[in-house]
């Protein structure tokens, strides 16, 4: 069975958190954490460990879909 992998747009989404939600919890301008979402390959382990912990995820879930 293929496992569904969800976009970090769409577990923001199903967590109910705006971008500037994820934007004032990782200390970044809402710009900076919308090309994450466009291209999560951007974002360092900090901000990663940030963002997988206020969405209650892994690090694992953000980078490997």
């Amino acid at each position: 069975m293929k496992e569904i992998r969800l976009t970090l747009k769409e577990w923001r989404l199903a967590r109910q958190k705006t971008i500037a939600d994820m934007a004032k919890a990782c200390g970044v301008h809402p710009n900076t954490y919308m090309a994450w979402e466009r291209d999560p390959e951007g974002i360092s382990v900090r901000y990663a460990k940030i963002i997988a912990r206020v969405l209650e995820l892994t690090v694992n879930d953000i980078f490997f879909k």
